[in-house]
């Protein structure tokens, strides 16, 4: 018996009125492994919520005093946590609770002394067999815009379609977005995007008017020319990064590589190929990095795919015609650093998420640059992940995507293989030659050149020591006389 059976187990012997709702309810349903538990009580939510994490030995927190709800979050040893929710009724009684919820699959419940019976009022267990998404009453989406995305989400996560009804309300009143708080918003966009295929449901939302709704910096881009290779308009390419990022995450997964043939979107067959094969030799340890949750909260998958859609949000500030006639965007990349950064603080990322978009838009454009002048050199890929750090991961798995998004056909073949290449290269650099390559042990510090050379504390110190690394890193400089002799050349030739 798992952590969630035994608690419902222990909360059958506490006495009627107590009813499992939502979300549980319905995963219970599908076979779904349950991470959480929501619950309904008339009174007292914050009590059994604190008499649950005393009994179970977790953590007690209370979210809302007014509405008495809290909540336990219960540690089973090697596995997920398991959250409970417990609030008092929305209205008079179980009833009112549940006609005041959201969709139908959502407005399940049962009493914890019969599980298994499930109360359905609103035909919740029909639209589940019919894997459709169906607003309880007419004003849902009115009452909380928040749902027509969450309508969405659900829509990505289970697999299921919306029914008429749901899209004309979202269309009808998904406008409220706009005033649904930032971390709402923010929390169900992550949800999204954390679905393996999110960009056919990015461009739903597109099509409803959601999109630029919450992310009004993609707007510009809508209709925005750009110039062969690209044969999409900017927008509908920045989503078209997003599915291409998602599909390369998919082939990989499943070690399709060299030898694939694409047939999913008619595109390229030579460079896909190539990137999965560069790609797969550090699968697992690309799987445990785009995994990691930055400030302990959502991944950095999560913010990888937000960079890939506003990669572009620069151009608009950066479109010019030469006297050809054609299209350019110089410095884009530099432009959409500050727009991406505004996006990401507004919807409440943590400052470790922000720094990482922040990271990929500003160095998008690098690798395929690396590519493009042949073999890379040993310092430009040393400087290339100094400027990146870690997130030099996020943006080669971005310029990947970037390139098929951009070519359609053969377009590109030639570069797209090269790219490919030189992204295998650098992540074996990163992940399995950092010391000689990437991070180079420390030779000299400061403490060594002021003393040595008589220096005074200043930039100038840490520009030699830069170039001592750097030197490292191509093999020049191996050892401390060595560091010091090239400090010395340096101070001799004015280069520092």
């Amino acid at each position: 018996m798992g952590i969630a059976e035994t608690v419902v187990a222990w909360l059958a012997q506490e006495g009627p009125g107590i009813y499992l709702v939502g979300g549980c309810v319905r995963d219970r349903l599908l076979g779904r492994p349950l991470y959480d538990l929501d619950l309904v009580v008339a009174e007292n939510g914050l009590t059994l919520a604190r008499r649950i994490a005393d009994r179970f030995g977790g953590a007690y927190y209370p979210l809302d005093q007014e509405r008495g709800t809290g909540r336990a979050v219960l540690h089973e040893e090697g596995g997920t946590p398991l959250v409970v929710d417990v609030a008092q009724f929305r209205g008079v009684d179980l009833a009112a609770d549940l006609a005041d919820r959201d969709f139908a699959i959502n407005a399940l419940a049962a009493d914890v002394r019969a599980p298994d019976q499930i109360i359905d009022i609103h035909s919740g267990v029909q639209d589940l067999a019919a894997r459709c998404i169906r607003p309880v009453s007419p004003s849902s989406i009115r009452n909380d815009p928040l749902r027509a995305l969450r309508a969405v989400r659900l829509a990505a996560q289970l697999g299921f379609r919306l029914a008429p009804e749901t899209v004309q309300q979202i269309r009808q009143d998904g406008v409220g977005l706009v005033d649904v708080s930032n971390e709402r918003v923010r929390d169900e966009v992550a949800r999204l995007l954390s679905q393996p295929r999110a960009a056919a449901f990015l461009r739903l939302i597109d099509e409803m008017g959601l999109l630029t709704a919450i992310l009004p910096e993609l707007e510009p881009l809508r209709g925005l020319a750009q110039p062969p290779p690209h044969h999409l308009d900017a927008l509908a390419h920045s989503l078209e990064t997003v599915a291409a990022l998602e599909q390369l995450l998919d082939r990989l997964t499943k070690g399709r590589g060299a030898g694939e043939v694409r047939k999913e979107r008619g595109g390229n067959a030579a460079q896909p190929g190539a990137a999965v094969a560069a790609l797969l030799p550090f699968v697992g340890r690309l799987q445990a990095h785009l995994a990691r949750r930055e400030g302990g909260e959502r991944s950095r998958l999560v913010t990888l795919k937000l960079a890939a859609l506003l990669h572009d949000v620069g151009k608009p500030a950066r479109y010019s015609q030469d006297p050809e006639g054609r299209i350019r965007f110089l410095g884009h990349d530099a432009a959409g650093v500050a727009i991406a950064g505004q996006v990401l603080r507004r919807l409440r990322l943590n400052n470790a998420e922000v720094q990482l978009g922040e990271t990929i838009v500003r160095h998008h454009m690098r690798p395929l640059l690396l590519a493009g002048k042949g073999d890379a050199s040993t310092r430009a890929i040393y400087r290339f992940f100094r400027d990146t750090r870690a997130g030099g991961v996020e943006v080669l798995l971005h310029a990947l995507a970037d390139h098929e998004a951009t070519c359609s056909a053969q377009a590109g073949v030639e570069c797209g293989l090269a790219l490919a290449g030189l992204v295998g290269r650098m992540l074996a650099d990163y992940w399995e030659r950092s010391q000689e390559c990437i991070s180079p042990p420390i030779l000299i510090d400061g403490h060594d050149l002021l003393r040595q050379f008589g220096l005074q504390p200043g930039p100038q110190i840490g520009d030699l020591l830069e170039a001592v690394r750097e030197a490292q890193a191509s093999g020049e400089v191996q050892t401390r006389d060595e560091a010091l002799a090239l400090a010395a050349a340096r101070l001799r030739g004015g280069d520092c």
